[in-house]
């Protein structure tokens, strides 16, 4: 079973359709809302538009809105022996920037030298002040949305006392603020702009790419006009980016990495949910058939039985 919508980033849900079709396997999609969890004196159960369900494998995908109810349910499943790859805490985590950097720099993972806050200050900002520019990101954004860059913690600082702290308020509906948001700032590593793609696949790096981002752009997203070239394994960011999601605990998922002036390769983030279409067009190589059959090993591991994931 595919926890997901169809329609959200359909690229790389075909992917995942083609390799599903040819290795016989069927693939079911149910939609993250209409999930519940029914408790009872008689026991829990995991429900689906109201029937109460046990599926054998499942992958989790646009899931990121419904923390409160994917993760309840799909901890009721594996405890009733489900496989369910990216172990739903674990996912969530790697979602919050912060989370990440304080999980790589315990697993002592290379990272970028990093402030997190609510709200940013002349004193808590500097220890950057000496670098050019410093680029700053909201801890829960994806592909690219929110950054903004500053020539200095002094922009910074006043584009945040203009306008920018305004946005911090996560609405819920649109009456009632359910948290605000906390935000990252690092020094922009080589002037911004470049930075390498990996995702990962049971401990082996399956697709290695470097982004370089359009002109005027520092963001490297390919959604943003980047051009991407394909690296080969070997590269010393195919090694960080193994042991990035080694020390995320997750089965698979994209890492973003950047090398600084030094030669050091470090992590920028991690995403349990990445995309994976655009790596897959650059080098060729079939990521959505590396997460299916780390999903089949998983259950013949667990049992015998038919090529089907329910």
């Amino acid at each position: 079973m595919v926890l997901h919508y169809p329609t959200v980033r359909t690229s790389n849900w075909t992917l995942l359709c083609e390799a599903a079709r040819t290795r016989g396997i069927r693939l079911v999609t149910w939609e993250p809302h209409r999930l519940q969890v029914h408790c009872r004196d008689g026991g829990i159960l995991g429900c689906y538009d109201g029937r109460p369900e046990r599926p054998g494998i499942i992958l989790h995908r646009t899931v990121s809105a419904f923390q409160g109810i994917v993760t309840p349910v799909l901890k009721l499943w594996t405890s009733e022996g489900a496989i369910v790859l990216n172990e739903p805490d674990a996912a969530y985590r790697s979602r919050d920037k912060l989370l990440t950097y304080l999980t790589l720099r315990r697993a002592r993972v290379p990272i970028v030298h990093t402030i997190a806050f609510v709200e940013p200050s002349e004193e808590a900002m500097q220890c950057l002040a000496h670098h050019r520019a410093v680029i700053l990101k909201p801890a829960h954004g994806v592909r690219g949305e929110g950054i903004r860059v500053f020539g200095s913690t002094g922009e910074l600082l006043a584009a945040w006392e203009d306008d920018f702290g305004q946005r911090s308020l996560v609405p819920f509906g649109s009456l009632v603020p359910l948290a605000r948001e906390h935000y990252v700032a690092q020094p922009l590593v080589g002037g911004g702009g470049r930075d390498v793609r990996a995702f990962v696949v049971n401990g082996t790096c399956v697709a290695l790419m470097q982004r370089q981002a359009a002109p005027g752009e520092v963001r490297a997203n390919l959604t943003l006009g980047a051009t991407p070239t394909r690296l080969p394994s070997e590269h010393p960011a195919a090694s960080t980016a193994v042991a990035a999601l080694e020390a995320c605990r997750l089965d698979y998922g994209g890492v973003d990495l950047i090398e600084d002036d030094d030669g050091t390769v470090r992590v920028l983030e991690v995403d349990a949910w990445a995309g994976f279409a655009g790596i897959s067009a650059v080098t060729g190589q079939d990521v959505a058939g590396a997460i299916l059959q780390l999903a089949l090993m998983r259950r013949r591991g667990a049992r015998r039985g038919g090529d089907t994931v329910t």
